[in-house]
């Protein structure tokens, strides 16, 4: 109502816009568009920042209008779309186009296509790009720096492809920050022909997925190419030879990172384990994320006061829910977990290697049953600031009744899955100590009524994501609609209610 009435009326003072399109905003940016008719209006705007922008059409209503944003300095935008035809060159010559752009961040996740369509405009103003969740092939970076001739900062990813083989790069004298994250194996000229055309480059971010460059390949590329290098980090990782001592590899690895240049002139110290079949490097500066593979067999320091503890304080992500069964050295703790996933029953030695979960704000549960229920009552007592709870209990089995009974007051966000919940169950669910402060519910229901004696007994609940059984059984096309029409009817009017664009059996309701 607020921005019905007034934003019209303040557009030419804006200077800063957000706008998203996500969970917990739906429909925000349509919403805008009816009240606002074009960004002419905002003749001030400098930061423009879209999110999860899912409709093509609204995108290249946006792009369309980004044209009259005479002052735009910053430009964030995040686009997801699933089975779209989009015109990908359009929107990137647009953005290049815009007159007084300086950062600019943005995403494209479209269906398959991950390979980033190089501008063909020029922008002589931007200085800073940020290009996510897709790459670029080697023989593009040549015409994305010859249509940013002013670029300093950029953060993008490179893969290599079969046509590869005439990249060639020209001196790029304007760049001082590179962040690269080499996804699949390359040939190590290639890195070293793009670093030594950035001679003015002082801060390096490099991230080799399939790759490894021993510290005296990257000593001899800083000292003949990057003179004035003050920052670096380094992540890499590679698969080890089994033919070869695993032990050698990783000490041959480090040793070649001790050297005066790294440990005296630069203070680059770097850590180096391996973990099962791979072999990791990165700089001490760096987090390590391998929570979905197991300990580590082997760690080596060139920092002298490091020990392994500070190793595994940097852990604070688990996805494999048998990393605790594997054996651990010994007084290791780990401090930090913010994402859990585990299986019950829960290892023994979990307990002692966890001595609390105060950071952990995800926890997913594994093929639960009711004879785990003082375990994972355990588990919620040493985690409350838990955000999102995943219960997956096993898929053979009743309903879990003691799902009923757990306390934990700090839970907003709680999918319940593998389970039809009928409308008995659904009103001894709301009455669940678990359930009470839930903003965001998901859930698997056998009937319709099951919706709204959720929705009418859960006083704090924002938005119910939900699955009808008896819907799923029924294969008639107008069905589907005929129960977004029915909630419509049976709810308030103030609800937004609508199919989930990416699984249209799952409706979604916003209080």
């Amino acid at each position: 109502m607020i921005c019905q009435q007034h934003l019209p009326f303040i557009a030419n003072q804006v200077i800063n816009l957000s706008l998203f399109d996500d969970d917990n905003t739906p429909k925000q940016i349509d919403l805008f568009f009816s009240y606002i008719q074009s960004f002419s209006q905002f003749t001030y705007l400098r930061t423009l920042s879209l999110a999860t922008i899912c409709s093509y059409e609204i995108l290249i209503k946006v792009i369309h209008e980004c044209q009259y944003l005479s002052n735009h300095n910053y430009f964030l935008f995040y686009f997801s779309c699933q089975n779209c035809q989009i015109v990908f060159q359009f929107i990137i010559d647009t953005i290049w186009s815009l007159p007084k752009l300086i950062y600019c961040r943005f995403g494209l996740h479209i269906d398959e296509q991950q390979i980033f369509c190089t501008p063909t405009k020029i922008s002589s103003t931007l200085k800073c790009a940020h290009m996510c969740g897709y790459t670029l092939k080697w023989n593009q970076i040549n015409q994305l720096f010859e249509c940013t001739p002013c670029l300093e900062r950029l953060s993008i990813s490179i893969t290599s492809t079969d046509d590869d083989d005439d990249y060639r790069l020209f001196p790029v004298l304007t760049l001082i920050d590179l962040k690269v994250n080499i996804c699949h194996r390359s040939n190590p000229l290639k890195i070293i022909t793009l670093l030594q055309n950035i001679p003015n480059l002082r801060c390096l971010n490099v991230d080799l997925l399939s790759n490894l460059l021993n510290g005296h390949q990257w000593e001899q590329i800083i000292r003949n190419y990057l003179p004035k290098l003050k920052v670096l980090r380094l992540s890499m990782r590679n698969i080890l030879s089994l033919n070869e001592n695993i032990e050698e590899q990783v000490d041959e690895l480090i040793n070649s990172f001790r050297s005066s240049f790294w440990i005296d002139e630069h203070k680059w110290f770097v850590r180096c384990f391996s973990s099962q079949t791979f072999i990791n490097l990165y700089s001490l500066s760096e987090r390590c994320y391998y929570g979905h593979e197991k300990p580590s067999d082997l760690w080596r320091s060139t920092y002298p006061h490091d020990n392994q503890q500070n190793f595994y304080n940097d852990l604070n992500i688990i996805y494999d829910h048998t990393f605790f069964d594997q054996s651990f050295p010994t007084n290791i703790y780990l401090y930090k977990i913010k994402f859990l996933f585990i299986k019950f029953p829960i290892n023994n030695q979990f307990w002692s290697i966890v001595s609390n979960l105060k950071e952990l704000s995800t926890l997913i549960i594994s093929s639960y049953r009711d004879t785990f229920q003082t375990e994972f009552q355990r588990l919620l007592n040493r985690a409350p600031h838990l955000n999102y709870l995943c219960i997956c209990q096993e898929k053979s089995l009743p309903l879990q009744k003691s799902l009923f009974n757990y306390t934990n007051t700090s839970i907003p966000r709680l999918p319940l899955e593998n389970y039809y919940l009928n409308e008995e169950e659904c009103i001894e669910l709301t009455q669940s100590p678990l359930i009470i402060q839930c903003q965001v519910l998901s859930i698997q229901v056998k009937s319709r009524q099951s919706i709204i004696i959720l929705v009418k007994n859960m006083n704090n609940l924002r938005r119910l994501d939900i699955q009808c059984e008896n819907e799923l059984h029924d294969g008639k096309t107008s069905n589907k609609y005929d129960l977004v029409q029915w909630l419509n009817d049976h709810l308030s009017s103030t609800y937004l209610i609508f199919r989930d664009s990416d699984d249209t059996s799952r409706i979604r309701i916003w209080i």
